[in-house]
């Protein structure tokens, strides 16, 4: 990756990006490989999407019906859902969240949303690059096994969340925030994004000239004109 930026790229961004991009091919607990390239390739579609277009300018998403532009074969929720993510995360509500639980679980629920955020990090910092996205690996063929031990916790969230006791010390933070315990219920998923994620914000060890208040300074108020109000 990134061989034609005209920009130097660090090298820890570089193996951080390389490396999600392979795993993201193979297959998870919950869902297969063919169903997670999938999902790149159907969070790249809701961009040019024209029913996400108009949900995104209306009052509300849930009061235009129609069909997605779709460039894969998954199941329509599943689309829905992925759609959503991509496009208008800021008004996705339980109601969305209640309807896709109830077909599926929320362990692949939260795999979904893994794979989908983990694919825009790659995307994202190639299109700020100027460089055309790369193309997913070749995913495997085994089968999802369905299962995956974790330590949770009922946390008042709409999903189960990791107890505030479990070590995430391998990730590098010194604490767990409660975005990573959101995935706790699958730790896979937890490993895969913030693998990719951390790298982007900490600043530990980064050769900048930046603090690191002055770099939160900045990620806010991009945040702010982005309406990422998290």
């Amino acid at each position: 990756m990134y061989e034609q930026s005209q920009l130097p790229i660090r090298e820890d961004l570089r193996t951080a990006h390389e490396t999600v991009w392979r795993k993201i091919a193979t297959t998870g607990s919950y869902w297969s490989g063919e169903n997670r390239v999938a999902f790149i390739r159907e969070a790249r579609s809701a961009l040019t999407c024209k029913l996400c277009a108009s949900r995104k300018i209306s009052i509300s998403p849930n009061v235009v019906d129609g069909e997605h532009d779709s460039a894969t074969s998954l199941d329509p929720m599943v689309i829905d859902l992925i759609h959503r993510i991509r496009t208008d995360p800021g008004r996705y509500t339980k109601t969305v969240f209640d309807r896709f639980v109830s077909t599926y679980s929320i362990q692949e629920y939260i795999e979904l949303v893994s794979v989908v955020a983990s694919s825009v990090v790659v995307d994202t910092m190639h299109c700020a690059l100027g460089l055309t996205p790369p193309d997913p690996s070749d995913p495997d063929t085994q089968k999802p096994n369905g299962y995956e031990p974790a330590k949770i916790e009922d946390g008042g969230a709409w999903v189960p969340l990791a107890r505030h006791d479990q070590s995430r010390s391998d990730l590098g933070f010194r604490r767990v925030p409660n975005i990573l315990r959101a995935m706790g219920a699958v730790p896979s998923a937890v490993s895969l994004f913030f693998s990719c994620f951390k790298n982007h914000y900490s600043m530990m060890g980064v050769p900048l000239d930046l603090r690191q208040s002055q770099t939160e300074f900045i990620a806010a108020r991009v945040s702010a004109l982005n309406q990422c109000f998290y």
